[in-house]
């Protein structure tokens, strides 16, 4: 069996493969190599996310043409999207009210054992389970209540109401669009030579074909998968 490799600090947690892009007849090697420092694409992001609010600045054209977007929705799609906007903060408000139990540790000057403290951990781990299920149903409970109000509500308020949620989804989507590109900048490079980056600049990942381009989102998850991906999603 191998044994360890001995490599530069700069390419040690660096991995890829290569990886054929095809659209139609058309197609093209490259190589796809994780990106470990995303700050970056982070960062730009950002900006772009800031871009997109000033974008909807009261009384600004774009924000007019949401407005009326708005008023000619659907009253429910119109209560979808604010009682989406609110999910977070009641679950938020859920975990305060029915927090999980704090974690035991095993009582040594007691005498407990191994196998005593295990018991107990189960215990913990099915109350917290217990826990979850309950917030769960509470949530629901309290989603379809704030639904039934919102109902009766005069579109003119829920359009109102649901205008700062449809900004954030416009401000996010902008966030994930820019983060991918600068990851992909970074991380596409030359199948016959995996130092020379594939694009020059931004320009050219942003004018990619859609479907080029999601060939390469996937490709990039499928080299570096984190817990909360790499790319943030649209």
């Amino acid at each position: 069996m191998a044994g360890p490799t001995r490599v530069d600090l700069s390419e040690m947690g660096r991995w890829g493969k290569q990886v054929r892009v095809a659209h139609g007849d058309q197609y093209e090697e490259v190589w796809v190599q994780t990106v470990g420092d995303r700050t970056e694409a982070i960062e730009h992001g950002h900006e772009a996310m800031q871009r997109k609010l000033l974008e909807f600045r009261e009384g600004d054209e774009r924000d007019r043409a949401l407005r009326e977007a708005l008023g000619l929705a659907p009253v429910e799609d119109l209560v979808s999207l604010v009682v989406e906007g609110e999910r977070a903060k009641m679950e938020s408000s859920l975990r305060r009210e029915m927090p999980d139990p704090v974690t035991p540790r095993q009582d040594m000057a007691s005498g407990e054992t191994g196998g005593q403290f295990l018991a107990r951990l189960n215990e913990h781990h099915a109350r917290c389970q217990e826990l979850r299920r309950a917030r769960g149903q509470r949530l629901d409970e309290l989603l379809e209540a704030r639904r039934e109000e919102l109902l009766g509500r005069p579109k003119e308020e829920l359009v109102e109401l649901a205008r700062p949620r449809r900004i954030d989804i416009e401000c996010w989507n902008a966030f994930a669009r820019t983060c991918d590109d600068w990851v992909l900048l970074r991380a596409v490079r030359r199948a016959e030579d995996h130092s020379q980056a594939y694009f020059d600049d931004i320009g050219q990942v942003q004018g990619l074909h859609p479907g080029v381009k999601e060939q390469l989102r996937r490709a990039y998850r499928e080299v570096d998968p984190p817990e909360d991906e790499a790319l943030p999603k649209s």
